[in-house]
Formats: structure tokens, sequence, C-alpha cells
């Protein structure tokens, strides 16, 4: 847990600092919303705060779903809660996909790290989400990375692996695993709306 969570943190830190805050806030959670220069949360209250008024923390969580707003102690600081990419897969298994032609293609265990890769993983972070073996993993990894699927990106001493257009193709044409857009806003609940 405390793997996947480290992951995240340096990955939106990496975010940030490479390609800007919009890439930081694209992805974080269905229910957020970038629209430069508004973060918007769905939630069950209605409020804006203007961007001077207060500092935002993201938070990346393990056990809880969608995007939370936290007061803290600092009255000039809330916090944003979201679930740290790959804590769904500490709570649940998988079922089983009963037509599985991409790993008919490439192998069941190429195609279950092509599938784990939504974002920018380590080898070992790969390795524990997968309970495969690290060295398993990488050599997964490198034949992705021959075939053009899959990228490497070193920060510091970690290596850390990304889906190529080629990856998220293969993906989507074998699997049918298109990433869309999550619609609809449940009932009663407001949006919270966060002016930078």
């Amino acid at each position: 847990m405390r793997r996947l969570v480290e992951d995240e943190v340096l990955v939106r830190a990496r975010t940030f600092a490479t390609e800007g805050i919009d890439a930081l806030f694209t992805g974080l959670e269905s229910r957020a919303r970038w629209t430069p220069p508004v973060l918007e949360l769905t939630k069950r209250i209605d409020a804006a705060y203007a961007a001077g008024d207060r500092r935002l923390v993201l938070v990346p969580l393990v056990f809880a779903e969608g995007c939370r707003l936290y007061s803290t102690d600092d009255p000039e600081v809330f916090a944003a809660g979201f679930q740290a990419r790959g804590a769904a897969a500490l709570r649940e298994r998988p079922e089983p996909v009963a037509a599985d032609r991409l790993g008919l293609l490439l192998g069941r265990g190429r195609a279950a790290v092509l599938r784990e890769l939504g974002g920018p993983l380590t080898t070992t972070g790969l390795a524990d989400r997968l309970g495969l073996a690290p060295s398993t993993v990488s050599e997964h990894l490198a034949a992705l990375s021959e075939a053009g699927a899959v990228t490497r990106h070193r920060v510091g001493r970690a290596v850390y692996h990304q889906l190529t257009d080629t990856g998220r193709s293969l993906l989507a044409l074998l699997a049918g695993e298109i990433a869309g857009d999550v619609a609809g806003e449940g009932a009663g609940e407001g949006v919270l709306r966060v002016v930078g």
C-alpha cells in the first residue's frame, strides 16, 4: 500500500513538473473535472473557493473511492483526497475475460502487464499489483518496449513505464478497453468549484 501511494505522489509530482497543472489534474478522478482555471469536484454541497483563499493539497488514498474534500488544522489549507491508481486491485481480483484475444496474442503475462499500465509505473510497482516476480515483469516490459507498446522514463534511480499510442491501440482493438468519460452526477449533489 505504501508503494502504491508513493508511486502516485511521484507520478503526480513528475507530471506537474514536466507537463504543468493541466496534466496534473487530468485523470484525477471521474467526479473531478479540470476546466482551467476551475477545478470542479462533485460533492453534496455547493461552495466556491477562490485560488487565493486557500491552498490545495492532493492526497492519494488507498481505501476510498471518489474525490473527497477535507478541512485541515490549517485554515489556509484544504485537502482533496482521491483514489490512487491501482488501489482497487488491492480490494478485488478482476474476473477472467472469457475471450481474451489480447492474452492469446501476447500471452497472459504480457497482456496483464499491458492492461495494468494505465499510468506510469515502476517494474516493482507492476510486480506488486500483478503478484508476479519483478524479473518476470521486467522481461515482459522489455518485449513490450521493443514492440513499441511501452516507453521508459528514468526519474532519479527509478524507471517508469508507460503505454505508448501503440499500446493503447492494442488494448482498444483486442481487449475492448477504451477509456471513456464517466457521465452522470448523483441526484441532489452540488458542485464545488476551486478557481485557480
